[in-house]
């Protein structure tokens, strides 16, 4: 009996250790680590460093256990050192989905272990169970949706895509079993007698609008502020499961691709958390990764909106986004501003011809599309050299003025082959323009670089440095046109003072100009008060100019800043004398003014720290505070210093930003 009980908990105890796969829904916690560990390796299997190679490998297996890719991983680090195990490893990627067989035969890192009667049986092993699941992990099955229905997210549908870092859903929207005609109206409040008022159900049932069968509507406020999907036939609903929800995953900014569809959502609410309250869309900008996620989504046929809460024309604090993106729609208001938009671009999708709307999600330019159509239509936008202006590019819109009337018509007369292209931009390095990154704790104080984001779509940069002239080079690029098609350019600031802003050819480079795509921007910091938004826009033979991609010129409102007459910095004052609300996830404040000095020919010597008046600190031209000086005054010592942020001890206060010695004094030569 005795014997019985020992081997029943010894076996008890061998279920209790076997691994078990992460569940889908907690990969959004164990995605950071992964990509830092994924980078670890490469670098490690660069350096050759077997070793660290397993050491990595064991513990991304620890973050995400019954992955077959760390455990294939593990099996080469183990098999290129030779030490035992490899086999072993190899076996459990293979059992949890790893089923590259000929991949498998023909790695070298596996070469130490191929003569092993083993290997052989395990590759074969691959080879049988290709197209089945791996062990613990459920069988991914397309979920077949009828239209008007609901696209229910769990484990059997939903799996984690590791190349973009979201969720990513299995499904297919049926053919109606019955025709989907109904639009209920939505041009109550449009003018009484506006000519040829559009009628959308019209022409979806005379077989000249797509309707809304195909579109896919996501709620990420948990019901706040729901779509009344009875005004849009067609489209599907997604819920979550109860573990999706228990797991928080469906609520706050989207996180999962839907494949071949145009997806329209919303959240109507805020982040609201003592010292960083902010808004979602200015969230997007501000947490690290929202923004790269959210341009992964625009440009994969996602449309969402969000009110701007407090952010903008509230607290007696005006605008306070660091920049804008056309990947959100920014609406005006708190609590349900947002249902104006929504409402507008699904009336939109409804509009589309089918051939056109068939053309739009195939190029993933739904996101765009109707960024384009919704300013566009804006009212008081009414010309081409409108939709260029500020007019159509706010920080964020107004409900009451979206001219809904227009908006259908112009996307129900649209055609395919005038769809606009998407624009997509980069900061580059030219032969004459080598790209200069000043270095935080150097050339300005601050942890912090100067770009806030850079995805295709959007830019910020924070103006931190102290230079009076910034010159940047940037290049425009389009995507979803026609093959042999091109395109032609333009650059426009649609916010803050366009007088500070030089836009032209970049020296010395022959045959690249603004109209081809390649601009280089000069900001004067010198006159700049307030952000400065220049959109760049494309557009080809047969198209208008299509929705625009922003970079976004931020000086932070904490710094009062004086320029000599030579155009070189005089002084900053970082204690924010005017008092003016700056966002602490941007610049943390501080409570110090640096006061720069120079030699007779204008080279910079250093600077001089003083709070409330008084001097504290002096530093070399390097950014290293002096400790000792030579008998003509010159710096004889100077050490390192380290910016860090620290904490005021309230909760309803922000970090502060204070800086120690980093290591011990040196000579300044």
């Amino acid at each position: 009996m005795k014997k019985l009980a020992f081997a029943i908990l010894l076996v008890a105890t061998v279920c209790a250790a076997e691994e078990k796969p992460l569940p889908v829904w907690r990969m959004p916690q164990a995605w950071p680590r992964h990509v830092q560990l994924r980078q670890q390796l490469i670098n490690v299997m660069k350096a050759g460093n077997d070793a660290k190679m397993e050491e990595i490998c064991r513990e991304a297996l620890s973050v995400i256990p019954g992955d077959a890719t760390w455990h294939y991983n593990l099996a080469c680090a183990l098999a290129k050192r030779g030490a035992p195990g490899a086999l072993a490893e190899l076996e459990n990627a293979i059992d949890f989905g790893f089923r590259d067989a000929d991949g498998i035969a023909k790695d070298p890192d596996l070469a130490r272990v191929r003569e092993n009667p083993r290997f052989a049986e395990l590759v074969e092993k691959a080879r049988g169970l290709k197209g089945t699941p791996g062990r613990g992990h459920p069988e991914i099955r397309p979920a077949a949706v009828q239209p008007n229905g609901h696209l229910t997210l769990n484990e059997t549908n939903v799996f984690w895509n590791f190349d973009a870092g979201v969720f990513e859903a299995s499904f297919r929207v049926t053919d109606p079993t019955t025709p989907i005609v109904n639009l209920a109206s939505l041009f109550e409040k449009s003018t009484p007698d506006a000519p040829e008022r559009p009628d959308v159900t019209a022409w979806i049932a005379g077989g000249t609008a797509a309707g809304n069968i195909g579109d896919v509507y996501y709620n990420r406020d948990r019901g706040h502020s729901p779509l009344k999907l009875a005004d849009f036939p067609g489209i599907v609903n997604v819920t979550p499961s109860p573990a999706a929800r228990a797991a928080g995953v469906d609520q706050d900014h989207p996180n999962m691709l839907f494949p071949n569809c145009a997806v329209f959502g919303n959240a109507s609410r805020a982040r609201l958390g003592g010292a960083y309250w902010r808004s979602y869309p200015r969230a997007s900008m501000t947490d690290p990764g929202l923004a790269n996620r959210m341009n992964l989504l625009y440009r994969n046929n996602q449309f969402w909106v969000f009110p701007a809460h407090l952010d903008y024309g509230k607290r007696d604090i005006g605008d306070v986004f660091p920049g804008v993106a056309p990947f959100q729609m920014v609406s005006v208001g708190s609590s349900y501003s947002d249902q104006a938009f929504l409402r507008a671009a699904l009336a939109a999708s409804a509009s589309f011809t089918r051939a056109t709307k068939q053309a739009v999600i195939r190029r993933n330019l739904m996101g765009p599309t109707l960024q384009w159509l919704l300013r566009r239509t804006y009212k008081g936008v009414d010309t081409e050299d409108d939709y260029l202006s500020p007019k159509a590019h706010p920080t964020a819109f107004k409900g009451s003025d979206l001219d809904t009337v227009r908006l259908v018509q112009k996307a129900h007369a649209l055609l395919p082959e005038q769809i606009p292209p998407l624009v997509a931009i980069d900061l580059i390095n030219s032969r004459v323009h080598t790209l200069h990154y000043p270095v935080p704790g150097r050339d300005y104080p601050d942890i912090w670089p100067e770009v806030l984001y850079f995805t295709s779509s959007a830019a910020c940069i924070i103006l931190r440095a102290p230079e009076g002239t910034r010159p940047f080079l940037f290049r425009a690029r389009t995507e979803g046109t026609p093959v042999g098609s091109s395109a032609t350019f333009t650059w426009r600031v649609v916010h803050g003072d366009a007088s500070a802003v030089t836009v032209k050819a970049p020296d010395n480079e022959e045959g690249a100009t603004p109209e081809k795509g390649i601009a280089q921007i000069t900001v004067d910091r010198r006159r700049i008060k307030e952000r400065i938004d220049v959109a760049c826009f494309a557009k080809t033979a047969d198209s208008e100019w299509g929705a625009p991609s922003f970079i976004s010129f931020y000086p932070p409102p904490n710094e009062s800043r004086t320029y000599r007459s030579d155009g070189q910095i005089e002084s900053i004052d970082y204690s924010n004398p005017e008092g003016v609300y700056s966002d602490p996830l941007v610049s943390l404040p501080r409570h110090w003014k640096d006061t720069y000095s120079y030699d007779g020919t204008g080279k910079l010597l250093g600077w001089t720290r003083s709070y409330n008046g008084k001097d504290t600190a002096f530093f070399t031209a390097s950014g290293d505070r002096i400790v000792e000086r030579n008998a003509d005054g010159s710096p004889a010592k100077a050490v390192h210093v380290k910016y860090t942020p620290r904490s005021t001890n309230d909760p309803l206060e922000p970090l502060t930003l204070s800086y120690i010695d980093e290591d011990e004094p040196f000579d300044v030569k």
